[in-house]
Order: structure tokens, then C-alpha cells, then sequence
């Protein structure tokens, strides 16, 4: 039972209308901050939080009590432990307590035959080791070290999951657009964890054809990371893009789209729908994205905000835009009045969320009061 069941009700009934395409009664607010952002507001080290879950729960409290929202306002997809058992590379933990992703080439050039072959093969036994020195062992310690890994894995959801209904419950919290798991575009997977920037630009030019099969041999494993066991109701995987606003039209029509056309058609066939974040201006792209089945959620970075409400704001949910940074070089009135344009543009088309551009990572990087106050204005004022 939620602490204010009214509350929960109103709120779940917003949430649940906004995403079966009905026109809520408000728009709904969904913030979204960081562990980092969480532990800067409540004063308490980064560090210790990665390590001890209790101080990371106080420091999700904060936020919740400090910022509005319709759902949990806290995110976090990285868990220090996990990378520390397989002495990870390419995840690495900084010395300010960020997990950072190190530019590393996995997979060698002359290597993708082999990968489009055997994907899940090479990556156990090849590309793991290399990322991962804990790996890069004897099979038995090799062995050992990744059962101590999942088993940390394990108890990192299973401890985050009891922490957000906690959360959840306390604050009274509805669902928000991402209640299902990570997985990412094929593309991206190819560049971002094997090749790397620099291999995968190259690759665009000078082996067009091994890098579209490569992303089609990974793609059924990005639909296993996207669709749990045992799905008994629509839920919504997040998939961050990366790469589809830095290569032009060509390359993506050719080399970056269908593969994620098909994962999510894919996902949304088994009952998943996808939350895809659009990092950067994808604009050119609406009339790709609004060809994907209705359960895809946009959360949008950048863009212009008029096509995307006319466009894919017609048969889709979408959100996003608001630069939380703003309100370091505008008055609370003036950060208001940004926050009425983007309503003004967006909320008409009934399937708007009002959301931030991407999460608070530093809360150093906004105006604790101006960005609180913004946030209870929408609540308050955001009304069909």
C-alpha cells in the first residue's frame, strides 16, 4: 500500500494514459537524476555510495524529497562491484566516483568473420578476457571470477529493486518511461564496446559490408538483453543511442536503422516496448522513428521541437528538451517561461511528458531551487 494512495492513483492513472496514447489530464513529470546528482545534494561521498547502498538510499531520499515528480526521479545503471570482480578496462571507476567508458578496440580488424560466426562465442572467449583482466586468466580463476561477478551482479538489482520500491512507496511514485531493462542499438554495441570510435568510422568506409553483417549477427542478442523472463505486462526496455546523429543519412538508412527497426518491432512482438533515448538532433530522422510500433517511447536530447510535435508526437509518446542547466543563467522566471514554450509547442499533440534533455549527472550543474520551482509549476499548471 503506497504512503498516499490518492496521490498514487492520480498519478498512475496519468502515467497509464499518457502511454496507451490516451490524453492524460496533465502532463506528466518525470525527472531524472543520476547517483552522482543525488549524492552532491545530499553531501555524502560518491564512493562510499557505490559500495554502501544504505548511503546511497539517503541520498536517492533527498532527490525525491527535494525535486517533484510522477516517478521515481533516480537512475542508476552502472554498479562499481561488478566491474571490480572482473577487473574491468573498459569501465572504469574514476576518482571523482563517475563510471567511466574507457575508448577501447576489442575486436580487431581482421576479426569480424569470426564474430559474424559466432557472436556470443567470441565475446566469452575473446573480446571478455581482453576487457577484463580478471578474465584474461587460466579457465578455472577465469571461471571463478566471473561467478563472483554475477553473483554481485545479482545482489546489486536485487538490493537497487528493494531500494526504488522503498522510494517508490514512500513517495507515493507511479511507473515512469523505463520500467524494464538496458539493452542498446546494434549498431552502437559494435561501436561503442568493440571497435570503438575511431575503428568504427574507419569500418563505415572501408568494410561496409562485414560491419552490416557484424550488427546483424549481434542483434538477437540485444533482443535478449531487452526482454526478461517471463513478461506478464507491457513494460518499457531503454535503449540510449549513440552514434545515429554522427553519421549521415546514407550510413544510417543503411548501416544504423533496420537492425533497430528490428529489435524493437522484435521487442514490441513479446510484449516489451522500448524507451529510446535520441542523444543529440536526430530531427532528420522523425519520419524513421515514427514508422516504429506505438509502445516506443522517445525521450528527446535536442532537436526541433515543432517537427517532432507535429510529427512523431502523432502516434508516439514523447519528451524531453528542457535544459535543467539553465537555470544557473536565468532567473526562476525566466526558466518557468522557457518551461511554457516547450508546453505551448509540444503538449497539444496529448502524448507529451515534460522530462529533462538527459539526467542531472553534477548538481552542481543546476539551480537547486530554480529547477524545484520549475518542476511545481508543470505540476501545478501543465492541464489539457
Amino acid at each position: 500500500m503506497n504512503s498516499n494512495n490518492s496521490i498514487f492513483e492520480e498519478r498512475k492513472k496519468t502515467r497509464d494514459d499518457l502511454v496507451s496514447l490516451k490524453k492524460p489530464k496533465r502532463v506528466p513529470v518525470f525527472s531524472i537524476f543520476t547517483l552522482e546528482a543525488a549524492c552532491g545534494l545530499a553531501e555524502v561521498s560518491v564512493m562510499e555510495a557505490h559500495y554502501d547502498l544504505s548511503v546511497a538510499e539517503k541520498a536517492y531520499d533527498r532527490i525525491c524529497e527535494t525535486f517533484y515528480s510522477d516517478s521515481l526521479p533516480v537512475l542508476n545503471l552502472r554498479y562499481p562491484p561488478v566491474y571490480d570482480a572482473l577487473g574491468s578496462r573498459n569501465w572504469v571507476l574514476g576518482s571523482n566516483g563517475s563510471m567511466q567508458h574507457s575508448e577501447v578496440e576489442l575486436m580487431h580488424t581482421d576479426e569480424y568473420d569470426e564474430f559474424i560466426a559466432g557472436p556470443m562465442k567470441m565475446i566469452m572467449e575473446v573480446f571478455l578476457p581482453r576487457a577484463c583482466s580478471e578474465l584474461d586468466k587460466d579457465s578455472a580463476r577465469a571461471g571463478i571470477a566471473l561467478a563472483k561477478a554475477f553473483a554481485e551482479y545479482k545482489s546489486q538489482v536485487r538490493n537497487h529493486a528493494e531500494i526504488y520500491g522503498r522510494l517508490a512507496e514512500k513517495h507515493s511514485y507511479a511507473d515512469g518511461i523505463i520500467t524494464g531493462p538496458l539493452t542498446v542499438a546494434p549498431f552502437d554495441f559494435i561501436a561503442d564496446q568493440l571497435r570503438g570510435i575511431k575503428g568504427i568510422m574507419g569500418d563505415i568506409y572501408r568494410a561496409p559490408e562485414k560491419l552490416l553483417e557484424a550488427v546483424n549477427a549481434v542483434t538477437p542478442h540485444m533482443l535478449k538483453l531487452a526482454v526478461p523472463r517471463g513478461v506478464a505486462e507491457r513494460i518499457q526496455c531503454f535503449i540510449p543511442l549513440h552514434l545515429a546523429p554522427l553519421i549521415n543519412p546514407a550510413q544510417f538508412d543503411r548501416l544504423y536503422w533496420p537492425s533497430l527497426k528490428r529489435l524493437v518491432e522484435s521487442a514490441d512482438a513479446l510484449g516489451v516496448g522500448s524507451t529510446i533515448f535520441l542523444e543529440q538532433d536526430c530531427t532528420r530522422y522523425i519520419e524513421s522513428f515514427d514508422s516504429l510500433p506505438d509502445s516506443m517511447i522517445a525521450w528527446i536530447d535536442d532537436g526541433d521541437r515543432e517537427s517532432f510535435a507535429a510529427g512523431l508526437g502523432r502516434n508516439h509518446v514523447f519528451g524531453g528538451f528542457f535544459d535543467p542547466t539553465i537555470t544557473l543563467a536565468r532567473s526562476k522566471e525566466e526558466c518557468i517561461d522557457e518551461a511554457k514554450r516547450l508546453l505551448d509547442t509540444c503538449m497539444d499533440s496529448g502524448h507529451f511528458f515534460f522530462s529533462f534533455n538527459r539526467n542531472v549527472m553534477d548538481i552542481k550543474s543546476i539551480d537547486i531551487a530554480k529547477l524545484a520551482a520549475v518542476l511545481e509549476w508543470v505540476r501545478n499548471n501543465a492541464y489539457y
